[in-house]
């Protein structure tokens, strides 16, 4: 049984949309309601980006109810309907933007992190392949990270590695791909593969001061809690609590009660264990 899964959604950072509608006029929409679609798209990525999903859902409907063929709008539509967790509906809006614009690498990679929620591996790894293969992607490492953690989940190890350390040989800022291989390490026995990637994650993510300052603190104690594991595993009790009580804080016991879900949480838990 492998170690332990959460969703892709907290683990892929999602794509920023592009505020640009190709300017031609579509065929069968007047240029009144292109015009306003363009205006709708506009106002719901700025309203998705202030954290307003559903209001930002009303104005992307709005948009594609007036212009169905914009790739983009659908793009945007499916990246609400993934973040409020309707699988199948952004599954299926991120399928038709890959329909209207069979090279838009962003929503190929989208619906590859949609499909790994849906526990769909193999198709996700074939979306990533898509969006790793255009030479003009912007973020090849993210796609080929992607690609990596599917082709672990989906049960090839080794190929999943592989695309793993490309990815972070190509953008040692990659944060995630040193949590998956962490991950990846404690599932398969591998504890230099835990203690180099979490020792690389320091280096390069938490250890530099710009990018920490944008981590998630929940990043921060998943990696300590994967070293604490691994750590504990060769028995390095010291290093273990050490590791254990730098993400304790999220789940910090209150009354005597620690939180119920959270790394911080576990943290706490496997501190309170050892001492």
């Amino acid at each position: 049984m492998r170690f332990c899964t959460t969703s892709s959604m907290a683990a892929v950072a999602l794509v920023v949309l592009s505020l640009t509608v190709g300017a031609c006029a579509t065929t069968g929409v007047s240029e009144k309601d292109r015009i306003r679609a363009i205006t709708h798209y506009d106002i719901g990525v700025t309203t998705f980006g202030s954290g307003d999903s559903r209001g930002a859902l009303r104005e992307l409907l709005a948009s594609v109810r007036l212009n169905p063929e914009m790739p983009q709008v659908h793009n945007a539509i499916a990246m609400v309907y993934h973040q409020l967790g309707e699988l199948e509906l952004a599954i299926e809006h991120y399928r038709e933007a890959t329909r209207l614009r069979p090279t838009f690498s962003e929503a190929h990679n989208n619906l590859g992190t949609a499909l790994i929620d849906a526990g769909r591996y193999s198709e996700a790894a074939s979306s990533f392949e898509v969006a790793l293969g255009d030479i003009l992607y912007r973020t090849p490492s993210l796609a080929e990270g992607n690609l990596g953690w599917a082709r672990y989940l989906a049960g090839d190890v080794k190929t999943g590695v592989r695309h793993l350390r490309n990815a972070v040989a190509t953008n040692p800022r990659f944060c995630r791909g040193y949590e998956w291989m962490m991950r990846i390490g404690l599932d398969e026995g591998d504890d230099h593969l835990v203690m180099s990637s979490y020792q690389r994650a320091n280096k390069y993510c938490t250890g530099d001061k710009v990018l920490a300052q944008r981590l998630p603190e929940s990043y921060r104690n998943a990696i300590n809690y994967y070293y604490g594991l691994g750590q504990l595993r060769t028995g390095n009790a010291d290093e273990a609590r050490a590791a254990f009580g730098r993400c304790a804080q999220e789940g910090a016991i209150v009354d005597g009660l620690v939180p119920d879900h959270g790394f911080g949480a576990e943290c706490a838990r496997s501190l309170a264990a050892l001492e």
